[in-house]
């Protein structure tokens, strides 16, 4: 049991963990009446949230992990008032009476919680039949559901790894679920406008049940690729592949060393190209095994520290890539004053240049800072939904509506 665990379970430590939470819970009074004002409930629970990790941060003398955080990020809400069940514990201690009220869960996805039956009545329509928008007329129930669907898929292929593998469970656990891609390789390029997942990849999918999961597991991986390959046609409209292309992937972290061979992918939809050359630029790279590309095209893979110090370093023999991109930089969030630097000097080269996020949220952000540093933004990338980010949802945490996804949202293109 970790130390916030033993904190949580405590029940001092789980008074003082949420006193402050539940005090503006009450100053909201989220309980009355019978509409939901969305945008106050999720000003609210951000606050509950805020106020629970600063008061544990308090209690165990540092800063909360990630991992830690989001303890508190997906701890199950009220979805009409967003009361947890530590806040209701407590407020019944407070009161001298006992606690028998515990949230209930809806019984279609089991990931959408309520307090009362009144509670589940305000939102029981526009969880279960109203479309989200963006998310192909699936409900908010729906995409729960598909999440379960995709983690049980997810655990099935942990398994499996770890059959192969005993001696390594942790690692293989920690990497992406499924790479792959289709063995094909196109006679000519094909333009990805208007085109879908299912369109590009399901007839090459030969799997006995569950193509779904299966795809939505794959693209995970080939949403690095196929952002590129959409992210040059956008920026060179009538594109015509060269002979060489040459991409620099900024930042990159765990699914880009992970999923390096099905950067294969590009080489596969370009006919006539000849070599691909991938560097990876980031302040933690290792070096990365090439890839074996079976006597076809040839692919080179390097590691450089960050991009403007990289060229900085390169001088007058620095060379324009075909494009430079930075997959869920984060530049909003992390790293902003290095990741400023970097901008100003893709701007500055005039390097064709795209930047992914998670979710709208940073894509705006993102968006603002380039806009802000001079870049001249391309409006087909960003801030915009990305058509080619993974289709593997997650819940938005700390919130009682909204999903991410993997490159989900393109912040900005420029050239």
């Amino acid at each position: 049991m970790t130390m916030l665990s033993k904190v949580v379970d405590d029940n001092v430590g789980q008074d003082a963990g949420s006193s402050m939470a539940l005090h503006f819970y009450n100053l909201a009074d989220p309980t009355s009446g019978d509409v939901i004002n969305t945008q106050e409930l999720a000003e609210l629970t951000g606050m509950c949230l805020h106020a629970d990790v600063y008061d544990f941060e308090k209690i165990i003398g540092r800063p909360l992990t990630v991992i830690e955080r989001n303890l508190f990020g997906w701890e199950p809400r009220c979805a009409a008032c967003g009361i947890t069940d530590r806040m209701i514990r407590i407020r019944a201690k407070q009161q001298g009476q006992p606690s028998s009220t515990q949230l209930q869960k809806c019984m279609d996805c089991q990931s959408t919680f309520f307090c009362s039956p009144r509670h589940f009545a305000l939102i029981k329509k526009t969880h279960g039949t109203v479309p989200i928008n963006g998310y192909g007329n699936l409900s908010q129930c729906q995409l729960n559901q598909q999440i379960r669907e995709d983690v049980r898929f997810f655990n099935l292929l942990a398994d499996a790894k770890t059959s192969i593998s005993p001696d390594a469970p942790t690692a293989l656990a920690d990497s992406a679920p499924l790479t792959w891609a289709p063995e094909r390789v196109m006679d000519e390029w094909s333009s990805l406008k208007g085109s879908t997942w299912e369109g590009e990849f399901a007839s090459h999918l030969d799997v006995p049940a569950g193509k779904g999961p299966f795809l939505r597991s794959a693209s995970d991986g080939l949403a690095l690729p196929m952002t590129i390959l959409y992210a040059l046609e956008v920026l060179n409209g009538e594109w015509k592949p060269k002979d060489t292309l040459v991409i620099h992937v900024l930042g990159p972290s765990g699914p880009e060393i992970q999923n390096s061979m099905v950067f294969e992918e590009i080489v596969h939809r370009l006919p006539g190209l000849k070599r691909l050359e991938l560097l990876l630029c980031g302040p933690e790279m290792s070096a990365v095994n090439q890839t074996d590309t079976q006597g076809g095209p040839e692919m080179e893979l390097d590691t450089c520290p960050t991009y403007h110090e990289h060229i900085q370093q390169k001088g007058s023999s620095f060379k324009v890539p075909d494009l430079a991109v930075a997959f869920n930089s984060g530049a909003s969030e992390v790293e902003s004053d290095s990741w400023k630097e970097t901008m100003k000097m893709l701007i500055e080269k005039k390097v064709p240049s795209v930047f992914t996020s998670f979710n709208e949220l940073e894509a705006g952000k993102e968006s603002a800072m380039l806009s802000e540093l001079g870049a001249p933004l391309v409006p087909e990338l960003g801030p915009c939904r990305n058509p080619w980010g993974s289709m593997l949802l997650k819940t938005e945490p700390g919130r009682l509506d909204g999903f991410y996804n993997s490159n989900g949202w393109f912040a900005g293109g420029f050239k």
